[in-house]
C-alpha cells in the first residue's frame, strides 16, 4: 500500500492525496453535530415472504476472492430485475446511494484488522458497505471518479464472546465504540453473539479458496449484517481504501460493532490462500485537519448535562439562585433612580449655561 502510488500514474491519490482514508479518529477532536439524523436504508421494493414466520429483504451477489480479500458484489434485490437495490441516504448524506459491494477486512491476529482505528485501537475485523450515488451518476465506475461520487458504511467487527445456536442474530449488541471506559468494560462482560449475516459470507469461503473463485449468494438480508442499533455514528470525508484511492467517499462509521466468533476468524485467515489474505487492511492516513463530526453525546459530556439538571432541583442551590436574583433586582432598583437624578442634574446645568450666555 505504500507504493500505490508509484506503480501506476493513475494512482497518484494514493500518494499524494490530502483526504486519504483510513485514519485514527481522534475522539478529542469530533465535532458534535446535532443536525446529523439517523441513517436510512431503504431497498424500495416489497417485501418479500420468505416463509410464513419470516419476512425481510434480500441481497443477491457475487462473493468473490480478491486475491487481497473477500468482496460481494451487490446484483439485483430479489430475483426480479425491476427491483431496485439497497438505498442508503439520510444522516450526513445529501443523495441517495445504491449499495454496490461489501467489503471484508480482517488480520493476522485478533488485535488487528480493522482500517479504522479510534484513539489508535484496532478492532479485529471491519465491514465495509459501499455504495455510489445513482441519483446524479450511472454506475459505480462513474460515481467513484466524481464529487459527491461515492459513501460507505464501516462497522467494527469485534470477537464474540459466547456461542449459541439458539441466538445468532445480529442484533444483540450493547457495546458502544465511543463511551466512557467504565461503560466499555461493563458491556464487554456480557455475552454477545456471532452476526448472523457474516456467519453466512464466513461459510461459503470454502468455495472460494484461491484468487479469482467467486460464489452466488442469494439469500441474504442487509439488516442481518448491521448492527442493533445505526442511529449514532462519526463522519468524515475520505478516499477508496484501494487503488486508484479516489477521495470521492463520505465515511460514516458506526457507533456499535457487530461480532464474529474466533472459530470464524480462524476461517478466515486459513481457508483462503493469498499474500494478502492475513492483514489485508491498509496503513492509517494523516487527518490533515479534516473535519470529524458525530451526533453522539459523549459520556462524560451528558453525565455533567445530568448532574447539572440534578444540582437544580437541589434546595440549597434553589435557595441560593433566589437570593442572586433578589440582590440583582435590588441593585437594579438603587440604581436606576440615581441614574435619572444625575440625568436632571445634568440637564439643569446645561439650562444655566446657555442662560449665561
Amino acid at each position: 500500500p505504500d507504493f500505490w502510488g508509484r506503480l501506476n500514474p493513475r494512482w497518484s491519490h494514493c500518494s499524494k492525496g490530502q483526504r486519504q482514508s483510513p485514519i485514527d479518529i481522534d475522539t478529542s477532536v469530533i465535532l458534535y453535530d446535532p443536525h446529523l439524523s439517523e441513517i436510512k436504508i431503504d431497498g424500495d421494493n416489497p417485501y418479500q415472504i420468505v416463509s410464513i414466520f419470516f419476512i425481510t429483504k434480500q441481497l443477491k451477489g457475487e462473493l468473490v476472492n480478491t486475491g487481497r480479500g473477500i468482496s460481494l458484489l451487490i446484483e439485483k434485490s430479489f430475483s426480479n430485475p425491476s427491483d431496485k437495490s439497497v438505498i442508503f441516504s439520510g444522516g450526513p448524506l445529501s443523495y441517495q446511494y445504491t449499495l454496490s459491494n461489501i467489503t471484508l477486512h480482517f488480520g493476522r491476529e485478533n488485535d488487528r484488522g480493522s482500517e479504522h482505528t479510534i484513539d489508535g485501537k484496532r478492532f479485529p475485523g471491519e465491514l465495509q458497505l459501499l455504495a455510489y450515488n445513482s441519483q446524479l451518476y450511472k454506475d459505480w465506475s462513474e460515481a467513484k471518479r466524481k464529487p459527491n461520487g461515492l459513501a460507505a458504511i464501516a462497522i467494527f467487527i469485534m470477537i464474540s464472546r459466547a456461542s449459541n445456536p439458539l441466538k445468532v442474530s445480529g442484533s444483540n449488541e450493547k457495546y458502544s465504540l465511543y463511551s466512557s471506559q467504565q461503560q466499555q468494560q461493563q458491556q464487554q462482560q456480557q455475552q454477545q453473539h456471532s452476526n448472523s449475516g457474516l456467519k453466512l459470507i464466513t461459510n461459503f469461503l470454502k468455495n472460494i479458496t484461491t484468487r479469482g473463485l467467486s460464489h452466488s449468494i442469494d439469500f441474504l438480508s442487509i439488516f442481518d449484517l448491521m448492527p442493533s442499533s445505526y442511529k449514532h455514528y462519526i463522519t468524515y470525508d475520505g478516499s477508496l481504501t484501494q487503488p486508484a484511492c479516489h477521495e470521492t467517499i463520505r465515511w460514516i462509521i458506526l457507533n456499535k460493532p457487530i461480532y464474529l466468533s474466533s472459530h470464524h476468524f480462524h476461517m478466515l485467515r486459513h481457508l483462503l490462500k493469498g499474500d494478502g489474505h492475513q492483514d489485508n487492511y491498509r496503513p492509517i492516513q494523516p487527518r490533515n485537519r479534516r473535519l470529524i463530526r458525530s451526533n453522539i453525546i459523549k459520556e462524560s459530556f451528558a453525565q455533567k448535562i445530568r448532574q447539572v439538571g440534578d444540582n437544580i432541583n437541589n434546595p440549597k442551590i434553589i435557595l441560593i439562585l433566589i437570593i442572586i436574583i433578589v440582590t440583582i433586582m435590588a441593585v437594579i432598583m438603587i440604581i436606576t433612580p440615581l441614574r435619572r437624578h444625575r440625568e436632571r442634574e445634568r440637564e439643569r446645568e446645561r439650562k444655566v449655561i446657555f442662560r449665561v450666555l
